[in-house]
């Protein structure tokens, strides 16, 4: 099989053109962020384009990125239907053309070096546009098991870079180079990797995480959990992030049980958030498990049950394994229970949580962001695409 290896390394930093296709949730999106400022601090004169879907959710992170108008354009080109799969209606097909199309367009103009795609089905148009204008492409897959869209599209890319191990079968069969690099997280969370686990484990902040968008179920769970099973929280801080539509009615539920607790919709400042927690309770998405790595935060793990192919239930059964998570399956009739259960241990042993916070240290990888953006630029100066190239005539 092909090893990313064969990509040798470049000490020069050009200034990059790079389009980022895809998004829909903050996990698909914020590794992109984190790569771009990556490139920004190797050479200012970067510029982004950032193809992604209609979701509000996009809109927030990206509005909280850092990455002003001079140096990005952010478009919503896809709109997602609430029907899973890329081909459950005749509707769906003709939108995904028009986003096709767009993308064409839009690529055409911006002219990058280099295509970076996102995964989720946010990314199949666009990166099909990528490739039908011969554009190089690099996929980002964070997850240890490739999603569909990652598969769907894997032999059109000159290199996939995966955020945690695969396993070798897949990495055997896959149709290009493959690398694994980590997933990219913000330099203020990357930052975070040098604290002392030791200092971790001395904090007495519980951070309550349902990704993004929030949780329904983590939100039950956890709410029901601390008004009915009362652990022994009595001196450790709550740090809830709900989601915009929960927001409220967590905060009278913990208002009405006596529970003092900082409800937020959305929290902005995760690696403010992330340096004072010593233990999170959260999901199992591939950008959240390598916050939580750099972080070096115990964790009980809740992973979304009806994510795509089962991928959180696998990664939390990869830091189960090694120590560094316990997992409740929020499908379980007994979950309620199970999150007490962990949470009172977790809270009464300092050395548990000391030897999670070493474990869950092994999976970090601070600098992914800085090492992917050395990985485009070898891809870029290999495939210069410069204002006379052909990709225009392919794009008509």
């Amino acid at each position: 099989m092909a090893s990313a290896n064969t990509v040798v390394h470049s000490e020069s930093h050009m200034a990059l053109r790079v389009a980022f296709i895809g998004g829909g949730s903050g996990g698909h999106l914020l590794p992109a962020i984190a790569i771009a400022h990556a490139l920004l601090r190797q050479n200012a004169g970067s510029r982004f384009l950032f193809l992604t879907s209609h979701r509000i959710v996009d809109h927030t992170v990206l509005s909280v990125s850092g990455l002003s108008d001079p140096q990005s354009q952010f478009v919503s080109y896809v709109r997602l239907s609430s029907g899973r799969g890329m081909w459950s209606s005749t509707g769906q097909l003709w939108s995904h053309w028009k986003s096709f199309r767009q993308a064409c367009r839009l690529l055409k103009s911006f002219q990058p070096h280099v295509v970076v795609g996102l995964g989720a089905l946010a990314s199949v148009p666009g990166i099909l546009a990528a490739s039908r204008m011969r554009l190089p492409i690099v996929l980002l897959e964070q997850n240890c098991l490739p999603g569909k869209a990652t598969r769907v599209l894997g032999s059109r890319a000159r290199l996939t870079v995966f955020g945690l191990p695969v396993p070798q079968e897949q990495r055997g069969l896959w149709p290009t180079p493959v690398t694994t690099c980590g997933t990219p997280v913000r330099a203020e969370i990357g930052c975070l990797a040098n604290v002392p686990t030791s200092q971790v484990a001395q904090r007495r902040r519980i951070l309550i995480l349902g990704g993004s968008q929030g949780s329904e179920s983590i939100n039950r769970i956890v709410s029901h959990m601390l008004c009915t099973q009362r652990p022994n929280i009595e001196d450790w801080k709550i740090v809830h992030q709900t989601g915009e539509a929960q927001a409220s009615a967590i905060q009278e539920k913990y208002l009405s049980h006596g529970i003092a607790a900082r409800v937020n919709a959305f929290l902005p400042e995760m690696g403010a958030e992330l340096a004072s927690a010593g233990i999170v309770i959260s999901r199992a998405g591939a950008v959240t498990i390598q916050e939580l790595a750099c972080a070096g935060v115990p964790a009980i793990l809740i992973p979304l049950s009806i994510a795509a192919e089962h991928h959180q239930a696998l990664n939390a059964r990869l830091l189960a394994q090694i120590g560094a998570a316990v997992v409740v399956d929020e499908r379980s009739s007994e979950a309620t229970v199970q999150c007490a259960g962990h949470l009172s241990r977790l809270i009464a042993d300092s050395e548990t949580r000391l030897q999670m916070a070493s474990a869950i240290r092994t999976l970090a990888a601070p600098n992914a962001a800085t090492e992917i953006a050395g990985l485009l630029h070898d891809i870029a100066q290999n495939h210069v695409v410069r204002p006379d190239d052909s990709v225009r005539q392919r794009a008509k």
